[in-house]
């Protein structure tokens, strides 16, 4: 008699526990089952994202389809208007950079060296005033390329040295035939008139220098000098193609130097360095 209630309670306590598992049991597939309509709902979602993704897709392709074409068709009839072809077009391009390469390859140079490639920049000058005669030298690209290269030959110019020369500090004892005989100098002493000739600002007199003076040991020729040779004379000079290109303007070089030539234009000597006109 006396367990019957113990016996009451604990199927009571088990019953209620069983009841409450059953109701959390429930109410978890209930969540869950609601989860899952949310994920399908976001499944449906994206699919039809898609579908309208790849319509979308396909109109966007068309127009740029449409877009190419109109392209290509003005661009046929730019290059119909300059008389070129594409091949045309990228033949000059080609020939562009190659000359932009080789500015760059003189900007890398010493200003000694680049002074010695004077021919080489005026040969890319000439080249690149060639270029812009020709009618794909309208095109924007080109354009901007020849900018380019106009910019760098303008900084090779800036760069470039207008002469190449040595200082040399006159020595107690010094006279311009012992200054030219000397090794770090000319090694000939018969070589003295390029000396004075090319330091014509500072000496008077030939005979007549002095301690301390710092004379100018020329190296290159400039652009617009000329180093008489034995057997020059004025005419001969004068129609040397790199000179003036014209015997008869032999007047010109004489009265730019008649300083250091004298009043006999027939009388030069080797070893002078004359100053060309330029114009």
């Amino acid at each position: 008699m006396t367990n019957k209630p113990l016996l009451t309670i604990v199927l009571s306590l088990v019953l209620l526990a069983a009841s409450l598992s059953f109701a959390q049991d429930k109410v978890t597939m209930e969540e869950y089952e609601k989860q899952l309509a949310e994920w399908q709902q976001r499944l449906d979602a994206a699919d039809k994202g898609k579908a309208d993704c790849g319509t979308a897709n396909e109109a966007l392709t068309s127009e740029m389809e449409a877009v190419q074409a109109e392209t290509d068709k003005v661009w046929a009839a730019i290059l119909e208007e300059i008389g070129t072809d594409q091949a045309g077009v990228d033949a000059f391009r080609k020939d562009l950079e190659a000359l932009n390469a080789r500015c760059d390859g003189l900007l890398a140079l010493t200003p000694e060296e680049l002074f010695k490639k004077r021919d080489e920049v005026e040969a890319i000058a000439a080249d690149l005033a060639a270029a812009k005669g020709n009618r794909i030298a309208a095109l924007t690209e080109m354009q901007n390329l020849i900018a380019t290269i106009e910019g760098k030959l303008t900084q090779i110019n800036n760069k470039m040295p207008k002469a190449v020369y040595d200082e040399y500090t006159v020595i107690v004892g010094d006279y311009l035939w012992k200054i030219s005989g000397k090794d770090q100098i000319y090694g000939d002493p018969t070589h003295w008139m390029r000396i004075y000739s090319y330091n014509l600002d500072q000496i008077k007199d030939p005979d007549l220098i002095y301690p301390d003076w710092v004379l100018k040991i020329q190296r290159e020729v400039g652009a617009d000098e000329y180093l008489v040779a034995k057997g020059d004379y004025l005419q001969k000079i004068a129609q040397n193609p790199q000179v003036l290109g014209d015997p008869s303007s032999w007047t010109k070089i004489y009265e730019k130097n008649k300083g250091i030539i004298g009043n006999d234009p027939n009388l030069i000597f080797p070893h002078t360095v004359l100053v060309i006109p330029t114009e």
